[in-house]
């Protein structure tokens, strides 16, 4: 559970505004093997648990956003504002994880 503590959607935007903002090309495959990992190592932890530390990860990371992410003008986050971006990534990194546990956990019970 401490790993789910890593706030990814602050660290997926900060990487993509700040560090490359003209092609980030391994975040998509680097998130999804966050979540998986994610999803691997709560095989055995309550689903409520998961939620509620990804609802802990999703509030440090508006905060993490707020004082440390800058986005640039005509950035995508204009349409929809920053925080509803990181909200909208730390569900889907969640739902993701959610996916892939009950994979791992269906393909490990079968042996």
């Amino acid at each position: 559970m401490l790993v789910s503590l890593i706030p990814m959607p602050f660290l997926f935007h900060y990487y993509e505004i700040s560090q490359y903002p003209e092609s980030a090309d391994f975040l998509f495959i680097f998130s999804l093997f966050f979540a998986g990992l994610i999803g691997f190592l709560t095989l055995k932890v309550k689903i409520r648990y998961i939620i509620f530390v990804n609802l802990i990860t999703i509030f440090v990371s508006i905060w993490l956003g707020a004082a440390f992410i800058t986005p640039p003008n005509g950035s995508w986050f204009a349409p929809i504002g920053m925080n509803f971006a990181i909200v909208w990534t730390g569900v889907v990194i969640l739902v993701v994880e959610l996916i892939l546990r009950s994979v791992f956990k269906a393909v490990l019970s079968r042996k």
